[in-house]
């Protein structure tokens, strides 16, 4: 199965519903091809604030693997303000979580991701934008 999808900043969710696979657009984004973005980001939400909240589908997934979703106001903040230190541990539990034989997240990867998603977080407010997330799973 492949997984294609990104993070992306929108103005609202009627902008949001018209983002996804083989569907250009010009909204700042971070790709996250491989990962269940679904299960991640309360996973993420987890780590860096001990809570979780629901999902916001603005776009329910449907039997063509498709879904877009609201990234949760308070993952949006606690990415935004983490320290580079935070975003490293928090991923790092991450991958390990989520890692299984023959379908690892690579440490560096999800560093990597986490911190591409801190600046695209950071940036949402001074833009006027909010953080939603689209991913393909056929």
């Amino acid at each position: 199965m492949v997984l294609v999808g990104e993070f992306f900043l929108a103005g609202d969710d009627e902008s949001a519903v018209r983002v996804g696979p083989r569907k250009s657009h010009d909204f700042p984004a971070v790709p996250c091809d491989g990962v269940y973005a679904d299960d991640a980001v309360p996973r993420w939400e987890a780590l860096l604030t001990g809570a979780e909240s629901p999902l916001r589908y603005v776009v329910p997934m449907a039997n063509d693997g498709f879904t877009v979703f609201a990234v949760p106001p308070p993952l949006c903040t606690a990415l935004a303000s983490a320290g580079t230190d935070r975003l490293r541990t928090a991923a790092m539990s991450w991958a390990e979580i989520v890692s299984e034989p023959d379908d690892e997240i690579s440490p560096d990867s999800a560093v990597g991701l986490l911190e591409r998603l801190s600046a695209l977080a950071g940036s949402r407010k001074e833009r006027g934008l909010s953080l939603y997330c689209w991913y393909f799973a056929p």
